[in-house]
């Protein structure tokens, strides 16, 4: 999964953070440079550390939804539907986002730095850093 998700993850950021003009300018930024795969590399980290809490208060919150309505004998909810599936899961993966999105920020940011010749990208911690002190 991450080995696919993360640069495909910095193609789509560069393109719409603007840092890149299109796709292919992306996928060569991104890459095809040094620069790009080094900052695809820092961002690894920071997308586990958005993606395993993101997955798994996604799980919990859709288990224990689905364990509340049937334990609760006054809703008359069939949760064994694909309807009502989704309707779960897409309330637990807004719960999930919503927690996550701070680490989705640093992940971002990591992706779409400038980093010159020499200079060393900014890490997840450094980023942490920058981002929320």
């Amino acid at each position: 999964g991450s080995i696919v998700r993360a640069p495909m993850e910095a193609v789509k950021s560069g393109v719409q953070s603007g840092a890149c003009s299109s796709t292919r300018d992306a996928i060569e930024t991104c890459l095809l440079r040094e620069e790009g795969r080094g900052n695809i590399l820092c961002a690894w980290s920071a997308s586990v550390v958005r993606d395993v809490p993101f997955g798994a208060v996604q799980l919990a919150i859709f288990e224990l939804s689905k364990a509340a309505i049937l334990a609760n004998p006054d809703i008359t909810f069939d949760v064994n539907t694909l309807q009502s599936e989704a309707l779960l899961g897409a309330f637990a993966g807004f719960v999930g986002s919503f927690i996550s999105t701070p680490m989705d920020v640093v992940t971002t940011r990591i992706i779409t730095q400038s980093v010159g010749p020499g200079e060393t990208p900014v890490g997840f911690g450094g980023m942490v850093q920058r981002v929320w002190v």
